[in-house]
């Protein structure tokens, strides 16, 4: 008998058309539990209909410099999974209220600076494409970002949107935009 080594951690892609629940994903984990999976050959991937669709399979021990294998392991209770979207909606809010305006002890920088030093930080994280650990597939999901600015001296009603459904081409313009010494 051939022993199967067990899975540390699983990604799997999610279709496209619409969202999957958490009920699917739970169930998918179920139903494969104490069993064998392995990852789908990209050439599959492409061309699949199926909900979910297996990325990337890792053992226990794995290294990110260390070889990637297509062996199938086996699915435990402990095994992390991790379900990556093909599109991902953000709201950001920004407090823009007068508290920010006062200096930073630690840093000497105004509070107002550092968030939008931090915004600029996320917006260009965001729009990096990665690699799928265990794979050489760069992953880069549509991202939509909506980002809001809160104040409490202006006194409107509702909270001010000032960008609505960027999206990720746009994300690191944006961020480097607001800071261009990134």
């Amino acid at each position: 008998m051939v022993s199967v080594e067990e899975a540390e951690q699983v990604y799997l892609l999610m279709k496209e058309e619409y969202r999957i629940s958490r009920n699917v994903r739970l169930s998918w984990f179920l139903n494969r539990l104490n069993q064998a999976v392995r990852s789908s050959p990209p050439s599959e991937l492409l061309k699949s209909e199926n909900e979910l669709d297996v990325l990337s399979v890792l053992p226990k021990g794995w290294q990110p410099n260390s070889f990637s294998s297509s062996c199938p392991c086996l699915l435990v209770p402990s095994t992390r999974v991790t379900f990556l979207a093909r599109r991902y909606r953000f709201i950001i809010e920004l407090d823009l209220s007068p508290s920010t305006g006062i200096v930073d002890d630690s840093t000497g920088e105004m509070i107002f600076d550092e968030v939008f030093h931090a915004l600029s930080r996320c917006l260009i994280g965001l729009a990096k494409p990665f690699k799928v650990p265990g794979t050489d597939h760069v992953f880069q999901p549509e991202i939509f970002i909506t980002i809001l600015a809160y104040s409490s001296i202006i006194g409107l009603s509702s909270h001010q949107v000032w960008i609505s459904g960027l999206c990720e081409s746009h994300c690191a313009l944006v961020g480097r935009f607001f800071f261009s010494d990134q």
